[in-house]
């Protein structure tokens, strides 16, 4: 069914292009429209200091795979007819124009549904409670809570390093727009799904909104540490430097990963919940740090796989790209004798 679908992207930045994109990696017809006068989508030359300039900077590769690129002028009157024409022809539109622009280019849903009356209409926005607002997913992290509750203790708060809330919208507008699919198998007519990086931004603070709306619990900064459960997110070195991450979440696996790294006994007893784990966090982690940094990492590592103890190594970019599952997930493609490359938006299979 993907297969068959034709859509027309009209969005720019992150959000709207990694819905594009994810219907690209579905199979669909993806038309990516640009604007010509401007020089294309504007993270064309978002480039990193040290980056080879060109009109495809690495972050405009990150979402732009598996698409067609036309160039329209929206003022132009025959580039807006061939662009009613591709809506006419289309399944989906994706849009993310910013306040006021769809009536100025007269491509609103309404708009757009006169063109093409079984049109799937799909749109991101910035703010839901103020729509004028020009929102940026760092804004947005600030707003929604995000930054107030990641850092260190000690220090400022600070913004996730990927544009999160750009990427929780995506993922919404693409659950939107399967289920408006869907819809149209009983009723074949037009649907506007639409969403904001705001709405999108308080519908994943998950486990730390219940904490507030059920205790008045405001979190603080804790840097990788979990308010709940301890310990989960204590990082530990290993005596040949390897840092791992421990996530335990149960007594079970509290009391093995214990007797493996040889805590006593009494310890063991002292630390026999995790509220009394959570409360005494600190003096927790010294204890199994003394223990581990005295084991080399092949021995700690595989001992904790082999006992069932979530555990991670704090890995570099470079070293995630080792792995062969992560490998496999590399999109290339060549753009105008361009190599580029990017991480595929698509983390399941479907077997029947």
């Amino acid at each position: 069914m993907v297969e068959n679908l034709k859509i027309i992207e009209l969005s720019t930045v992150l959000a709207g292009p990694s819905v594009g994109m994810f219907f690209a990696e579905l199979g669909a017809e993806v038309i990516k429209i640009e604007n010509p006068t401007t020089g294309g989508d504007i993270t064309r030359k978002w480039h990193q200091p040290k980056e080879k300039k060109s009109d495809q900077s690495a972050y405009f590769s990150c979402v732009n795979w598996g698409k067609k690129h036309f160039f329209l002028d929206f003022k132009n009157p025959i580039d807006f007819s061939k662009l009613k024409q591709l809506i006419q022809e289309a399944n989906i539109v994706i849009t993310n124009f910013k306040n006021g622009d769809a009536e100025k280019f007269n491509l609103t849903f309404e708009d757009c549904k006169k063109i093409n009356p079984t049109l799937i209409y799909g749109h991101i926005g910035g703010f839901k409670s103020i729509p004028k607002r020009v929102a940026f997913d760092a804004v947005v992290q600030a707003e929604t809570g995000f930054i107030s509750m990641n850092g260190q203790p000690d220090a400022d708060g600070v913004k996730m390093p990927v544009a999160l809330m750009d990427i929780l919208a995506a993922h919404q507008l693409k659950e939107g727009i399967l289920v408006a699919l869907l819809k149209q198998n009983s009723s074949k007519r037009a649907f506007h799904v639409s969403t904001t990086l705001e709405e999108s931004g308080y519908a994943s603070l998950a486990n730390q909104a219940s904490n507030f709306l059920m205790n008045s619990f405001i979190p603080e900064r804790i840097g990788s540490l979990h308010p709940n459960i301890a310990p989960y997110g204590e990082k530990i070195i290993t005596c040949d430097k390897k840092e791992y991450l421990l996530a335990i979440g149960t007594e079970k696996q509290f009391k093995d990963f214990a007797k493996f790294i040889g805590l006593d006994n009494e310890l063991i007893i002292k630390f026999d919940s995790n509220q009394k784990r959570v409360e005494n966090r600190l003096e927790l982690l010294t204890h199994i740090q003394h223990k581990v940094s005295s084991m080399n990492s092949a021995h700690f590592f595989n001992s904790c796989i082999e006992l069932n103890i979530p555990i991670g190594e704090v890995k570099t970019m470079k070293d995630v790209f080792k792995n062969p599952v992560a490998k496999k997930m590399v999109l290339e493609e060549k753009i105008k004798n361009q190599q580029t490359k990017r991480i595929a938006t698509i983390a399941f299979t479907i077997k029947g």
